[in-house]
C-alpha cells in the first residue's frame, strides 16, 4: 500500500495490539490439510468423524464432529448438516441457534472440568471462492476449542505488539479493516435493540479496537438465552446494510472469479449510514488509500491474502473469557483469510493458530477421544439437553 489505510492515531492503536504469530497445533498423523467442499450431507460424513447428527426438519440439521485438521488438541465442531448448505447463523431457524447456544454453554462447563479455557468461534464469508477465505467450508460451522494452561502461558510469554511484526504478518492477524469495522459497528448497532449482548465502548481496550466487542452479562449461560440468536441476526442485518451501502456508493463493478469492484469518486456524506463524523472520515481515508490497480487478476498467495480482497461481506465471531468475564468479539475481514479459529483471542491477545505443526502422539489422540466422548455424555445429561437434542419439541 502506498499510504496507511488508517489515520495515524488509529494505526498507532492497531500497532499496539498484542498478538502471537503463531501458536502451533498438531495434526493427525498422515492427514494432509485441504479445502473439501461439503455440499452434501454425505460429504460431511466423508470428511469428518460424525459423533452425533440432530435433525430439525427435512432441510435443517447439525452434526457434532471431530475436526480432521485440528486447531487444538481439545476441540469439537458443530456443523450445519441439512440438505441445503446454509453459510450463516442467521440462515438457520431460531431452534438451530438455541441448540448451538446450549451446546456451546455445555462445552464451556465441560472445559472447566478439564481445567481448560473455552473458545467458541465461527466465520461468515460465503461469497469468496477464488482465493483463501475465512470460511473455507461454506456450511455454517462453529469451532469449540478448549485451551490448556500451557497454551495460555505460551501466549502470555510470546505476545508482542502488532507493530513489531512485518506489515504483511500484522495485516493477516489484525488487519486495518478490523479496526474500521469496530468503529462502524459502534455507530450502526443500537444497544437498545440488543436483548442479551452489551456493547463494550469502541477503542476502550486492545480487543475492542481489533473487534466489535460485546459483554455476555450472564457469562457462558448467556449463550442459552433464546434471544441471543436474534441479537446475532440483528447485527448481521446491520452489517449487511452497511456493506451494501458502501459498495453502492463507493465502488463500480461486481465481484466474480478473480474480479472485484473498483473504487470510484465518492462523497463521504453520500454514504447513507448513520456514522459519526470521525468514523465517516476514517472510512473515507481507508477507501481512498486503497490501490485498486493492484486488485486485478490471479496473483501469488502473499498478495492474494493481503492485497486482493475477499468477495463480499465477511466477518468472524469469537466468544472467549477475558479478565473473568465472557465476551463476544466480531472481527470484520477484507484482506485477511483467517477466520474465527485461525485467529483466536486468548486473555486479550490476538492469536494466530498454525495448524499441522507436527503429529499428535497416540496418547494425545486418546486424550482427545476421551474429551469428546465425555462431552457427549455431559450434553445428554445437561438440564437443557432437550433444546439441543430435540429442538422442535
Amino acid at each position: 500500500m502506498a499510504h496507511q489505510l488508517l489515520p495515524s492515531d488509529l494505526e498507532d492503536r492497531r500497532s499496539g495490539i498484542y498478538v502471537v504469530d503463531s501458536l502451533p497445533a498438531k495434526g493427525y498423523p498422515g492427514y494432509i490439510n485441504g479445502v473439501q467442499r461439503m455440499g452434501t450431507v454425505s460429504d460431511v460424513y466423508g470428511w469428518t468423524n460424525v459423533h452425533a447428527h440432530i435433525n430439525m426438519s427435512p432441510d435443517e440439521a447439525y452434526a457434532l464432529t471431530d475436526k480432521r485438521s485440528p486447531h487444538a488438541l481439545y476441540e469439537l465442531m458443530l456443523m450445519s448438516a441439512g440438505v441445503t448448505p446454509r453459510p450463516g447463523l442467521h440462515d438457520h431457524s431460531p431452534e438451530f441457534g438455541k441448540a448451538l447456544g446450549v451446546v456451546a454453554a455445555c462445552f464451556a462447563e465441560h472445559c472447566r472440568d478439564y481445567e481448560l479455557s473455552p473458545v467458541v468461534s465461527w466465520s461468515y464469508d460465503p461469497a469468496t471462492l477464488d482465493r483463501e477465505s475465512i470460511q473455507g467450508e461454506k456450511r455454517f460451522h462453529a469451532h469449540l476449542v478448549g485451551r490448556t494452561h500451557r497454551e495460555r502461558a505460551e501466549v502470555a510469554a510470546r505476545a508482542v505488539r502488532a507493530g513489531e511484526l512485518s506489515s504483511v504478518r500484522a495485516r493477516r492477524i489484525v488487519e486495518e479493516a478490523s479496526v474500521l469495522g469496530a468503529l462502524i459497528s459502534a455507530d450502526i448497532v443500537d444497544a437498545d435493540a440488543l436483548r442479551v449482548l452489551e456493547p463494550v465502548p469502541v477503542l476502550s481496550t486492545h480487543t475492542a479496537t481489533a473487534t466489535a466487542q460485546f459483554l455476555l452479562p450472564q457469562g457462558w449461560d448467556s449463550l442459552t438465552s433464546p434471544d441471543l440468536p436474534a441479537d446475532m441476526a440483528y447485527i448481521h442485518r446491520k452489517l449487511r446494510k452497511m456493506y451494501d451501502e458502501i459498495m453502492r456508493t463507493c465502488t463500480i463493478g461486481t465481484a466474480g472469479m478473480w474480479r472485484r469492484p473498483t473504487l470510484r469518486e465518492f462523497d463521504p456524506e453520500g454514504i447513507n449510514i448513520p456514522l459519526r463524523s470521525a468514523t465517516r472520515a476514517t472510512l473515507a481515508h481507508y477507501l481512498r488509500a486503497l490501490r485498486p490497480e493492484l486488485l486485478s487478476g490471479p496473483v501469488e498467495r502473499s498478495r492474494t491474502a493481503h492485497v486482493y480482497p475477499l468477495a463480499g461481506l465477511a466477518y468472524a465471531v469469537t466468544i472467549t473469557e477475558q479478565d473473568g468475564k465472557v465476551y463476544l468479539h466480531l472481527r470484520t475481514n477484507v484482506f485477511s483469510d483467517l477466520g474465527g479459529a485461525g485467529i483466536s483471542i486468548m486473555d486479550g491477545v490476538i492469536v494466530k493458530t498454525k495448524k499441522g505443526v507436527g503429529d499428535m502422539r497416540n496418547d494425545e489422540i486418546a486424550a482427545r477421544t476421551v474429551f469428546q466422548a465425555d462431552f457427549l455424555r455431559r450434553l445428554h445429561h445437561h438440564p437443557m439437553a432437550a433444546r439441543a437434542l430435540f429442538p422442535r419439541l
